[in-house]
C-alpha cells in the first residue's frame, strides 16, 4: 500500500482529502506537526517518515494579507515547495502541489489552459507562481493542481472571516435583507470534496505527471454564486448584483478566473456540487 502524507490537513482541503484517502492512513500533518518553512526540518521529518506521496495543501492563502507579509506568503508558498521537494528527491516520492487561478491575471474571458504563461496581477498569485516554478524545475515527480473558488464542509484556515463564501453569505442572509454581491468577477465554484476525489483518482488512475486544471464545471460570478445558494436553502433575502468597485481590496482580483479542464474527465457541474454540499451540512 502506497504511504501518504498530507501537509496542511488541518485546512478546508486538507480535510477532505484526509476523508477520501482515510483507507490508506496518511499522515496527517499541519503546523503542529511540521512548520514547512524550516528547511531543516522538513528534510528530517519527510526522509525518515519516507512517504511515497506528498500532498501539499500547506498555503498562506489571505489574499489580501500577502501584500503586507510578502516574506511569510513567500516562505509559505514558494521557498517551502522547495524544501519539500529537496526532501521528496532523496526518497524518490511523488509530489502533489495545490496551486491556484490567481497565477493568472484574469483578463481573457476565454480562460486559461494548463500550459498557459503565468502571469499574476498580486503578491499572493506571485508568490504561488514562484512555488510552480520550483516545483516544476525541481527534478521530482509532480502532480501541479490549480483550481479555485473552493469551499468545504471544514473552516478556512488562514482567512480572515473563517468560513467560506457560501456560508458566509447564508450567515449573512440571516439577519440582512438585502444583500450586495459581486457579479463582475468570474469562475469556477469548486466543492473541495470533489477535488480530492479527482486527485485521488489522478494518482490511483496512471495519469501521466505534470500540471492539471481541477475545477467543478460552468462558470459563475459571485452574484450567481450567492444568488443560487439561497435559492437551495429556501431564504428569502434580496440579494443585488454589484461591481467590484463597491467592496475595494487591498490587493487586486483576476477578472477571470476561469480555468479549462484539458486533461482530466470533467468534474460535475458547479450548480450540482453547490446542492450536495448544502443538503449535506
Amino acid at each position: 500500500m502506497k504511504k501518504i502524507l498530507i501537509l496542511g490537513a488541518d485546512g478546508m482541503l486538507g480535510h477532505d482529502l484526509a476523508k477520501v484517502f482515510a483507507e490508506y492512513n496518511p499522515w496527517l500533518w499541519d503546523k503542529t506537526e511540521l512548520d514547512i518553512t524550516d528547511e531543516k526540518n522538513v528534510m528530517e521529518k519527510i526522509t525518515i517518515t519516507k512517504p511515497d506521496i506528498i500532498i501539499n495543501s500547506a498555503a498562506y492563502t489571505n489574499v489580501d494579507g500577502a501584500e503586507a507579509d510578502n516574506e511569510i506568503a513567500y516562505k509559505v508558498n514558494a521557498d517551502a515547495v522547495g524544501f519539500i521537494t529537496n526532501a521528496a528527491k532523496v526518497i524518490n516520492a511523488k509530489v502533489v502541489q495545490i496551486s491556484t487561478e490567481y497565477v493568472f491575471s484574469g483578463e481573457n474571458k476565454n480562460g486559461y489552459n494548463e500550459e498557459d504563461k503565468t502571469n499574476p496581477i498580486n503578491f499572493y498569485g506571485q508568490s504561488k507562481a514562484a512555488g510552480e516554478k520550483i516545483l516544476i524545475s525541481s527534478g521530482v515527480d509532480y502532480f501541479l493542481i490549480r483550481t479555485s473558488w473552493l469551499y468545504g464542509q471544514a473552516s478556512q484556515k488562514g482567512k480572515p472571516r473563517g468560513k467560506n463564501f457560501i456560508d458566509t453569505i447564508l450567515e449573512k442572509a440571516k439577519t440582512n435583507d438585502d444583500l450586495k454581491v459581486v457579479n463582475d468577477q468570474f469562475g469556477h465554484p469548486t466543492y473541495t470534496y470533489d477535488l480530492s476525489q479527482a486527485i485521488k483518482s489522478l494518482l490511483w488512475e496512471n495519469y501521466p505527471t505534470g500540471i492539471y486544471h481541477l475545477i467543478n464545471e460552468g462558470v459563475a460570478s459571485w452574484y450567481d454564486l450567492a444568488k443560487y445558494a439561497l435559492q437551495i436553502k429556501n431564504m428569502n433575502a434580496k440579494i443585488k448584483p454589484c461591481s467590484s468597485d463597491d467592496f475595494p481590496h487591498i490587493a487586486q482580483r483576476p477578472k477571470f478566473s476561469i480555468l479549462n479542464n484539458n486533461k482530466f474527465p470533467k468534474l460535475r457541474n458547479w450548480q450540482l456540487a453547490v446542492e450536495d454540499y448544502l443538503n449535506n451540512k
